[in-house]
């Protein structure tokens, strides 16, 4: 959406290490969250979203995201995209932690897929938009803390390309990949957030990474998100002995924000030895179902189970990362032309705990923005590469001299030879740097990234898999060391040895940049 928009005035390169059509976006089942109906407005809005996320929203990122947010869906209504009808009307529904019925969805359950089908077919109109399929941004180029171009290396010839540019911006997605359960598709290795950090950027609030509640695996393994609007239709949770445990733990039940219901989840599973816990919908009215839930049920029916009838077995799994690249409220960062949106970043609208279906739009919103700020600079500048991008560049290679690169035949570690330690890293952070958490876990995690950093010959190597696993490990240093900062208990971030939320000495975002730590007030 955001290259879209740039377009009309600039040219845009788009590069993404898969193809356009892999991304979180995809996957994102449920829906999309704005006030476009009355009773709700825009103050119900922006008071759910800061009641979720348990005191470390940013008032004013959270007031523009839900001010702008109805703008955003009349946006994407005049480039297509079809959501559901109900009545004449767009259909609304109710997720965890919403006080009214304002979750558009399309497809029943395959929203995001209905929307980055839509915005991908649009841009091709645009000739003024080049796209990079398979082409894995390395590294940010800088000169006086300003970007002078990106790094990437082309997979499929495996060639280092370097692409001058005055604005860069990161929407890479999250970090599920740190995890060994994940809602996540494989490309979410932190790749934006490790290149940023690298390059100088601030991390603000990473240790807060949220965990879903409802994911179902499939018998060959494979892991199938279970969006909570199934709960916003009525399905319960029930524990082993078929008791709905979130009844009298929170005044919304089942549609408590998801750090509460992961945090019930942890306990129940817990106290009766069981590795799972059961959704329910066998109450649910069977043709809702099938029109709200088609996705859902045609994968459950391949694996032999009814929604009608079953009750189904799920977990928490990483999911979302409330935190990650610090902006402004024009999705700028610390560096000069740096911008970041979507889950890569830390606008501050999520605070310690995303509103369920807050993500698609602020990705919209906080684009939207950039584009605005891009277009400005593009105008004032009147077609120059702003700062002279060209000779910035030039004058950074020849100060670099040769690439340290290593190549693929100079011993460096061959790709298979890295299945192992990335397994085995993230077993390692879902066990010290997981739902639960302590000071010797979060320590453990710190030095066992070391160790795998030292062990392994994975920086500068023309290696996909190896680019991704030194992204990861840079990511997993920041999350374990923000963790072990951060000692109480806050929405996504549960420490058992500080089982409490202590606002007089923590309401306040945690900045990581390189390797110094430093505070900065809610505001």
């Amino acid at each position: 959406s955001t290259a879209i928009r740039i377009s009309r005035q600039s040219k845009v390169k788009v590069l993404t290490k898969s193809n356009l059509s892999e991304s979180t976006t995809w996957y994102a089942q449920g829906g999309i969250a704005a006030a476009v109906k009355k009773p709700d407005l825009w103050k119900s809005h922006y008071s759910d979203t800061i009641e979720a996320g348990q005191g470390l929203c940013d008032s004013i990122a959270v007031e523009k995201l839900v001010k702008n947010a109805p703008q955003m869906i009349e946006d994407l209504l005049e480039l297509g995209i079809n959501f559901d009808i109900s009545g004449g009307e767009i259909s609304l529904t109710t997720e965890g932690g919403h006080s009214f019925p304002r979750i558009l969805h399309a497809g029943g359950d395959a929203t995001g897929e209905e929307i980055e089908k839509k915005l991908v077919q649009y841009s091709g109109n645009f000739s003024n938009i080049d796209f990079y399929s398979e082409n894995l941004a390395v590294d940010i180029l800088t000169h006086e803390d300003r970007v002078a171009g990106v790094m990437s290396l082309d997979i499929r010839n495996n060639l280092l390309e370097i692409h001058p540019c005055a604005n860069i911006v990161i929407a890479s997605g999250g970090i599920g990949e740190l995890y060994d359960v994940s809602t996540n598709p494989s490309i979410s290795t932190g790749d934006g957030i490790a290149m940023s950090w690298r390059a100088g950027a601030s991390i603000k609030d990473i240790e807060f990474i949220q965990f879903h509640p409802t994911v179902f695996k499939t018998n060959d393994g494979h892991l199938f998100l279970i969006t909570e609007a199934l709960r916003g239709e009525g399905a319960y949770l029930r524990d082993g002995n078929g008791k709905r445990f979130m009844v009298g733990k929170h005044p919304k039940a089942e549609l408590a924000p998801r750090d509460i219901v992961v945090k019930e989840m942890v306990k129940v599973m817990a106290r009766q030895n069981l590795h799972f816990i059961f959704l329910d919908a066998t109450h649910v009215p069977e043709k809702l179902l099938k029109v709200r839930f088609p996705n859902i049920i045609a994968k459950l029916k391949e694996n032999g189970l009814s929604l009608s009838t079953d009750l189904i077995k799920i977990f928490p799994a990483a999911h979302y990362l409330n935190g990650g690249i610090k902006t402004d409220l024009k999705g700028r960062t610390d560096i000069g032309g740096l911008y970041a949106c979507g889950e890569t970043a830390a606008t501050g609208a999520h605070g310690a705990n995303r509103l369920a279906s807050n993500s698609l739009i602020e990705g919209l919103v906080f684009g939207w923005e950039i584009s605005r700020d891009i277009i400005r600079k593009i105008k004032n500048r009147k077609g120059s590469l702003e700062k002279n991008t060209m000779e910035q560049l030039e004058k950074l290679l020849a100060d670099a001299g040769n690439l340290p690169v290593c190549s693929p035949d100079s011993g460096a570690t061959e790709p298979s030879e890295l299945d192992y330690p990335v397994m085995e890293f993230r077993k390692m952070m879902s066990k010290n740097v997981g739902i639960l958490r302590d000071k010797k876990g979060l320590e453990d995690a710190r030095q066992a990234i070391e160790d795998m950093a030292g062990k392994n010959i994975i920086f500068n190597v023309l290696s996909k898999k190896a680019i991704e696993f030194a992204n990861m490990l840079n990511v997993g240093h920041l999350v374990s060391k923000a963790g072990l900062v951060r000692t109480e208990s806050r929405g996504t971030h549960l420490r058992n040895d500080f089982p409490e939320k202590d606002d007089r000495k923590w309401r306040k975002h945690i900045i990581l940049k390189r390797e110094k730590v430093h505070f900065e007030p809610v505001e």
